[in-house]
């Protein structure tokens, strides 16, 4: 049971939050942004897009997202990720299948919120958002819930609606009229609460 219950540490988080995590996701080579609270400028680039069409497209992706049943992979089509994330995502959903588990129970985003904007960023114009979450997903095998605390693997998973922080990079391919969902990071303490943008 503790090889299960480590298993589902590590799977049922990227799984059932419904997004790839610490971990998880996809650092598609370029380097890490540090979350601001406030859109950088550029004197080299001018966005063709401002942060409301951004933040609109933001939310289509997540709209998308949270589409998706808890044991639903991203199909191959889905033009709202990007392959890195779709294949980060999918391998987690695919562990939770081999584990034998299924997963019940939804996410619901509270929030959303723009954290840094940069047009001139290595590999093309990146954007990062703050989310807010609450996930009330569990991870059953045979009927017995095997949800396993992410902080600690050998406790079960604490009962009840849990709600988490993280920063979620975006790309775009076209210049900024779409948007695409690249990688999610688990955020906690300090950095954990800056992402409660008012949700």
């Amino acid at each position: 049971m503790r090889e299960v219950r480590e298993l589902m540490g590590m799977t049922a988080l990227c799984a059932a939050l419904m997004m790839t995590v610490a971990g998880c996701g996809d650092s598609g080579g370029g380097e890490t942004t540090e979350p601001s609270t406030t859109s950088s400028s550029s004197t080299s680039s001018q966005p063709t897009y401002d942060e409301n069409h951004i933040m609109d497209e933001v939310r289509r992706v997540d709209k998308e997202l949270r589409k998706l049943g808890p044991n639903d992979k991203i199909s191959a089509d889905a033009a709202w990720a990007t392959s890195g994330y779709r294949t980060a995502y999918n391998e987690g959903v695919a562990a939770t299948e081999d584990a034998g588990a299924k997963l019940k129970g939804k996410v619901t985003t509270d929030s959303l919120c723009l954290a840094d904007s940069e047009p001139d960023a290595p590999g093309g114009w990146n954007v990062t958002v703050y989310l807010c979450a609450t996930s009330t997903v569990r991870a059953y095998i045979d009927g017995e819930d095997v949800s396993a605390d992410p902080e600690d693997s050998s406790k079960p998973l604490p009962k009840g609606p849990r709600t988490s922080a993280f920063l979620e990079s975006f790309t775009t391919p076209d210049g900024g009229r779409t948007w695409q969902l690249d990688d999610s990071q688990v955020l906690t303490g300090t950095d954990g609460e800056k992402a409660r943008c008012g949700g």
